[in-house]
């Protein structure tokens, strides 16, 4: 091989290893754009959960109206394990702020008093609406898994058994 042969081949290495120099180049600078990208929605996520909690911010007033609008969207209390987590959870604040919300509370005194009390409701109205249903399954329906607990919390509140309240609708319903 000559000297200019050789010249040449080592020019062509040179143009060879300055290509490759600039796509490894080209190849950190998209990586650490990629990196800076992912820190970024890092921060984002950070920033999204402060804004999250800055719900224990809002008044009770203004929380209780959250929560009652998101229950009722969702029906999530018709689940017999939905509970304080859950529900603080669902509204984007601490379980703290449920609980000193609820004791503040002139008429519930705990997120799952409130929380019964919605099932109770619910189960009023499968008890009018459903005639073909049983009380159990009024029961079950509406988010109550034992129905002696039921029995005794309808009795409770409404000062009749949920039999009682039964018959009482079909006393007062028209016959059609």
């Amino acid at each position: 091989m000559t000297k200019d042969e050789q010249i040449a081949q080592l020019q062509q290495v040179n143009i060879d290893l300055m290509n490759r120099n600039i796509q490894l180049s080209q190849q950190l600078d998209a990586y650490y754009d990629v990196r800076r990208r992912v820190q970024m929605l890092k921060e984002l996520v950070i920033r999204h959960k402060e804004l999250l909690q800055q719900t224990d911010l809002r008044d009770d007033d203004e929380l209780i109206a959250i929560i009652e609008t998101r229950l009722e969207e969702s029906l999530s209390y018709q689940n017999p394990n939905f509970g304080l987590k859950e529900l603080a959870q669902m509204v984007g604040t601490s379980q703290r702020r449920i609980l000193d919300l609820f004791r503040r509370s002139p008429i519930h005194k705990s997120a799952d008093d409130y929380l019964d009390y919605l099932r109770l409701l619910r189960s009023m109205y499968y008890l009018q609406t459903e005639p073909s249903w049983s009380i159990a399954a009024c029961a079950q329906e509406a988010g109550f898994l034992v129905i002696r607990t039921y029995n005794r919390k309808f009795q409770d509140a409404l000062g009749m058994t949920p039999h009682e309240f039964r018959q009482l609708i079909e006393e007062n319903t028209p016959k059609g």
